[in-house]
């Protein structure tokens, strides 16, 4: 009987997938009177649509009804399957009747089970039903409804007086209730997001999603908080090709006059737009293949942080400075093409007209290529950048950097030299300020030798290979006039001396186990010190689990470590666990912080996960959570309680509130899910 229905599943298959209308019938006993197939005993039928076994089975070839009759199976397609007892149906217009029935949808395991239901091509109508997607014997959670009505192509299920279970305890009840029963891309109404803050009360958003096509979709996003205001949020994506990827946003929210006035805002509304594309083949590929080109483009224009800050009802933090960039190249050869901008908001700042910005940055590059022998190679790079503000000064950068090398090895290319001459020019063109001079001009060009070698060896237990380089760098003429502002870069170079060293340890397996680079620079006498930082990272790997690595940067200088950090982590198939210690102390930059995150996957069907950031320095907690995710085969619901410091534009000087909350999401599937949270607002002045 198995291997009967092994091969009638088969040709099922090959049938779905043709256009011959058939049935075919296997039973122990088969006899035919008149137009009308009697089959019993294990019977197997299958047709284009179909593939059902049964205990009994009458088939009308001329009409193309189809009685069953006790155990049976039906398949419809790759999709659908049920049980039942009794069964009309009628193989030429796909009506019939199931009582009673258990009906399974195999891509999300949903089940439906009730009395009796119909069946016509384009839905399954049942009568007094239980659905879930748990064990069927207990099922968690479960549906009653009087009846439903299932959309066999859009994959949608829609209930009548539904009953919600959480195993046999009556949770609440819905006159009407709608739910996609695939991963399908649809229009309708998202999960709402629930919430309540001390000082903003009830928060509720209701996402509405519009899926017109496979490539495009839309999403409104309106919301309201009681005690603070009201807003609304749009995102449309867009994929114009295979090989990009296109985000607009825009949105506002208005606060309530109360609000505004209690915590002492700047702006009664809250506005953006964000525009984020990104793709590859963007022109190359009207050209032949060896071209090659690319567009980055994430920009985003608001008129205070709280724009982000209300966009959603999240443990999220945003830096005050807000930066937007445009990256695109163009390559072909040995010939490279960019432009480059970037655009930056301070939010700390009620305007933004004397803020730096670098709009655009526009460069040539022309790979290394051999000229007039094998070994000698040049390369060109010519850039040219604009820094504008509408207040203070602005200018205008034009740099080229053009080195010329010369290769060469000895001792059996045990030992390699290059040596290089590099010419630097640069000039600055200002404007917007009538005290400083109009322009800015340099020129250097150095000398640069250098010695490398890398060596690899095996022994016992482990392999070792070694790479180590030495740069001795001589400059030549140097000339400077004009002027030059904080905020132009120069390429500067001074005698000095520059070793590297990079080596890797391998265990018998040919696994990682060690990696150690360093770095380090002595400058000649007439630079302002003898030493660069000493750059050293050390990374050691104890498994394939646990990991530590240790980078350390000593200021010669300053004499002290200017940098230092460590990391340990481990990760197996039920715990990962990683801490990260930053110090950092030059005249611009003093920092002191760590980073924890944990995770279990210990406990059966729990995942539990905690992280924090603290500033050592300034003795704050920056952001920390603590919370749970308990996953079963049906459902899934997280806890999270989080703390976490967000920026504000107020007229004070304290522009930032902390932010205290529990997070609770319930997810059912294929339901989908509903998530809560609950927070506590402060400032530095106390509750808000």
């Amino acid at each position: 009987m198995y291997i009967r229905f092994f091969l009638f599943f088969i040709l099922f298959l090959v049938s779905a997938f043709s256009q011959t209308q058939n049935v075919e019938v296997l039973a122990k006993k088969v006899n035919k009177k008149g137009d009308v197939i009697h089959a019993k005993g294990d019977v197997v039928l299958y047709s284009q649509k179909y593939l059902i076994t049964a205990d009994r089975a009458d088939y009308n070839q001329k009409t193309g009804e189809l009685n069953l009759f006790g155990d049976i199976t039906v398949l419809e397609g790759l999709e659908y399957s049920s049980k039942s007892g009794r069964v009309t149906l009628n193989l030429n217009s796909d009506i019939g009747s199931f009582a009673p029935l258990f009906f399974f949808e195999n891509t999300t395991n949903l089940w439906i089970s009730c009395q009796s239901a119909k069946t016509n091509p384009k839905y399954y109508l049942t009568k007094k039903s239980i659905a879930s997607s748990c064990d069927v014997q207990d099922p968690d959670w479960k549906i009653d409804f009087s009846s439903g009505k299932l959309d066999k192509k859009e994959h949608f299920l829609s209930i009548y007086n539904a009953l919600f279970y959480a195993g046999d305890v009556p949770i609440f009840y819905l006159p009407y209730f709608s739910f996609s029963t695939d991963k399908t891309r649809r229009s309708g109404l998202l999960r709402p997001r629930l919430g309540f803050g001390s000082s903003e009360g009830l928060y509720y958003m209701q996402p509405i999603y519009f899926a017109p096509s496979v490539d495009f979709d839309f999403e409104l996003d309106p919301q309201i908080r009681t005690d603070r205001g009201v807003g609304i949020n749009s995102t449309l994506r867009y994929a114009d090709s295979p090989y990009s990827e296109l985000k607009v946003q825009t949105g506002v929210f208005s606060e309530y006059a109360k609000y505004k006035k209690k915590n002492n805002l700047i702006n009664g509304s809250h506005y953006g737009f964000e525009l984020h594309y990104d793709r590859s083949q963007l022109f190359s590929k009207i050209f032949d293949k060896n071209y090659e080109d690319g567009l980055y483009l994430n920009f985003i224009y608001l008129n205070d942080i709280d724009y982000l800050n209300t966009k959603k009802n999240s443990a999220e933090t945003y830096s005050k400075l807000v930066t937007s960039t445009l990256n695109y190249y163009f390559k072909k050869d040995k010939d490279y093409y960019g432009i480059y901008a970037k655009y930056y908001i301070d939010t700390a700042k009620i305007s933004n007209s004397d803020t730096l910005q670098e709009l655009p940055t526009l460069q040539y590059h022309r790979f290394s290529n051999p000229i007039f022998l094998d070994n000698l190679l040049y390369s060109v790079d010519l850039k040219s950048k604009n820094y504008y503000r509408k207040d203070g000064l602005n200018a205008t950068q034009y740099e080229l950097n053009a080195p010329f090398t010369y290769y060469f090895s000895l001792l059996d290319d045990f030992l390699h030299f290059s040596i290089s001459e590099n010419i630097y020019m640069t000039y600055a063109d200002y404007s917007n300020d009538s005290n400083i001079d109009s322009y800015g001009q340099y020129y250097r060009n150095y000398h640069k030798f250098s010695v490398y070698s890398e060596l690899s060896k095996a022994y016992d237990n482990f392999f070792h290979t070694i790479y180590l380089n030495l740069d001795y760098v001589v400059p030549s003429k140097e000339k400077r006039t004009g002027y030059f502002a904080d905020f132009i870069p120069l390429d500067t170079e001074v005698k000095s001396l520059r070793l590297d060293l990079a080596q890797y340890f391998y265990d018998s397996q040919g696994d990682k186990r060690l990696s150690h680079t360093l770095r380090e620079r002595y400058y000649f006498s007439n630079y302002r010190y003898k030493y660069g930082d000493l750059e050293n990272n050390i990374k050691i790997y104890f498994s394939d689990k646990i990991n530590f690595s240790n980078t350390l940067f000593y200021s010669f200088q300053y004499s002290k470590f200017s940098k230092i950090q460590n990391s340990l982590n481990y990760e197996n198939d039920l715990f990962n666990a990683s801490i990260i210690h930053t110090y950092e102390n030059l005249p611009t930059i003093d920092t002191n912080f760590v980073t924890l995150s944990v995770s279990t996957k210990y406990y059966r069907n729990y995942n539990i996960f905690s992280s924090f950031d603290y500033d050592i320095k300034n003795s704050f907690l920056k952001s920390w959570k603590f919370g749970f995710k308990k996953r079963k085969k049906c459902w899934d619901y997280s806890i999270v309680y989080s703390e976490n410091t967000t920026p504000q534009l107020t007229s004070s000087s304290d522009n930032s509130i902390n932010k205290k909350g529990i997070y609770i999401m319930f997810n059912l599937y294929p339901l989908g899910s509903i998530d809560y949270t609950f927070e506590k607002e402060t400032q530095a002045n106390g509750v808000i």
